[in-house]
């Protein structure tokens, strides 16, 4: 009998470490992907093309703990802060050259809100800290989007980011066309100025998700 009830006990001891295999690996890991849902469309003075590929994953790191937290707090609904920025990157149909897009906007971030343009800021891509892709960002004016728009050339080895269109100055607007906890989608319309007065139009929808998972066990 002490046998059978040795059994029963290990069984039950074994069902439940089973049933709850992962309690206690981590905490729910976390991380915010960027996409164009639809591509976006780059307008040149002749042509337009597809922007393709637009899906970008960030995590912590190589984010830092400060820059992604903000990121996603104010996905879930959070109004600390004054501006956040947020980037989508893709590549040119027509020339393989990477497009780079950094949003900055008010952390409200309301269903149906409509920002003008406050100011264009330049970002690096291809640097390892990627300072002003992402996280808070101070705004020129508190009701209106910063925005960083930049086409580079990618080559390697070594791997190297040539621009070939630097944004200078922007005029258009970005409308906030869905809003619900950890999701935003935006509709871009947007025309770029860059040092040597060369032009590019970038349209279409812009969408930023937060992603929630288990923590996996080792």
């Amino acid at each position: 009998m002490k046998i059978t009830q040795l059994l029963l006990s290990a069984f039950v001891l074994a069902t439940t470490v089973a049933a709850n295999g992962c309690n206690g690996c981590g905490p729910e890991q976390h991380a915010i992907t960027t996409t164009s849902p639809n591509n976006f469309i780059l307008g040149l003075p002749a042509v337009s093309r597809q922007v393709q590929f637009v899906n970008r994953r960030l995590t912590e790191p190589p984010a830092t703990h400060e820059d992604f937290q903000f990121i996603f707090s104010t996905l879930e609904g959070s109004t600390n802060g004054e501006g956040v920025a947020i980037t989508w990157s893709g590549t040119d149909a027509g020339t393989q050259e990477i497009v780079t897009l950094v949003l900055a906007l008010p952390v409200v971030l309301r269903d149906g809100d409509n920002y003008a343009i406050g100011s264009t800021f330049s970002v690096d891509p291809g640097t390892p800290s990627e300072a002003g892709f992402w996280g808070a960002h101070d705004l020129q004016d508190p009701n209106k989007a910063d925005v960083a728009f930049v086409i580079s050339t990618y080559s390697f080895p070594p791997p190297a980011f040539t621009p070939n269109f630097r944004a200078v100055t922007t005029t258009g607007t970005v409308h906030v066309v869905g809003r619900s906890r950890g999701h935003v989608q935006l509709a871009v319309d947007l025309s770029f100025t860059d040092a040597n007065g060369n032009t590019r139009t970038l349209t279409g929808n812009a969408q930023a998700d937060n992603e929630k998972f288990a923590a996996l066990c080792n």
